[in-house]
């Protein structure tokens, strides 16, 4: 059976009760918050094909038109010459410091015989000894960081996205998704259940996160430490800048890794319409300066194709910024 017919299923035969809390930790964060609804922001015309096909788009990351978001383009912040540098340094420096290595790598055993034996005269003597020795090893960790972005390449073609808010009452949302209060926010059903499982709340760092780090590829060099990072490579879609808190983003991803899209060499067409169930759709909220002919069109849809549906709009609370929502009555 399809998706759909399972998710049908399981909520006429067992009933949906949203769970309250969803244990999954989050670059630290304890156990969050996990909503019974999510709200997708829009422009009214973006609503309206939503409403009338009965899918939500799923986007493979660079699609999310964020210059800061990593992507299937997204290099590293060093190269070869620069990783080379960067161990030699640091490699120099366990022999010279105070502290002998402690680590039980092939590496800090030779160095750790070397300073016993005071084998260098001085940082400069050390690093052309360590040029040629740290060349080869470097040349044999490219390898594996060639293997770690070919698998960052292939996750990122086949990842799919979909973004929504916390809150309806969201005002940034409402300004720079819902085309500055003309559009709608469609508040969905999700969790268990639903067509939209496991959604995943977004953290704001001054940090932007990285496919691999500097130091962890010179900790592997040097200390034969694992660095893993394919394990961790969704949780990099889930940060973003601190400047964007106010948004309150929450993320549910998909991996369409049987899917055509995914297949597609122009890179503009990874994604995927997904459907979604009806009764997802908890409510439409209607932006407080949406055109009337764009709400009587969204208006019919709903009325007819979403019965179940409650219909709310937007205003200005006088003296506030803030807005509040007026029950939209059913004819």
């Amino acid at each position: 059976m399809g998706e759909l017919a399972d998710n049908l299923i399981r909520r006429r035969d067992f009933g949906y009760t949203p769970p309250a809390h969803h244990d999954f930790e989050n670059k630290g964060t304890s156990v969050a918050e996990y909503p019974d609804t999510l709200a997708k922001f829009c422009s009214a015309q973006t609503a309206e094909q939503i409403l009338s096909s009965q899918r939500l788009r799923w986007s493979a990351p660079h699609l999310l038109a964020d210059p800061f978001e990593l992507t299937h383009q997204t290099p590293l912040s060093f190269d070869p010459l620069t990783l080379l540098d960067g161990v030699i340094r640091s490699a120099t420096s366990m022999i010279f410091s105070r502290e002998t290595p402690k680590s039980n790598s092939p590496l800090a055993t030779v160095i750790r015989r070397w300073r016993d034996e005071e084998r260098f005269a001085s940082p400069e003597e050390a690093e052309d000894v360590l040029k040629e020795l740290m060349s080869r090893m470097v040349d044999q960790r490219q390898i594996a960081i060639e293997e770690l972005m070919a698998d960052w390449r292939k996750f990122t073609r086949e990842l799919r996205i979909c973004c929504f808010s916390a809150k309806v009452e969201n005002l940034p949302s409402w300004q720079y998704l819902a085309d500055r209060h003309r559009g709608v926010a469609l508040r969905f059903r999700c969790g268990e259940y639903t067509t939209l499982v496991d959604p995943k709340p977004v953290e704001y760092s001054l940090n932007r996160p990285e496919i691999t780090t500097f130091k962890e590829q010179i900790n592997a060099i040097l200390h034969q430490e694992k660095v893993n990072a394919q394990s961790r490579f969704a949780d990099k879609f889930l940060v973003k800048p601190a400047m964007s808190e106010a948004e309150q983003e929450w993320r549910i991803f998909y991996h369409a890794t049987d899917q055509a899209s995914s297949r597609e060499a122009d890179d503009s067409l990874w994604y995927d319409d997904r459907p979604f169930e009806k009764n997802d759709l908890s409510a439409a909220y209607f932006g407080a300066f949406m055109p009337r002919e764009s709400r009587q069109r969204l208006l019919g849809i709903l009325r007819e194709q979403y019965p179940e549906a409650k219909l709310f709009q937007a205003a200005p609370i006088p003296g506030k910024y803030e807005i509040e929502f007026t029950r939209i009555k059913r004819d």
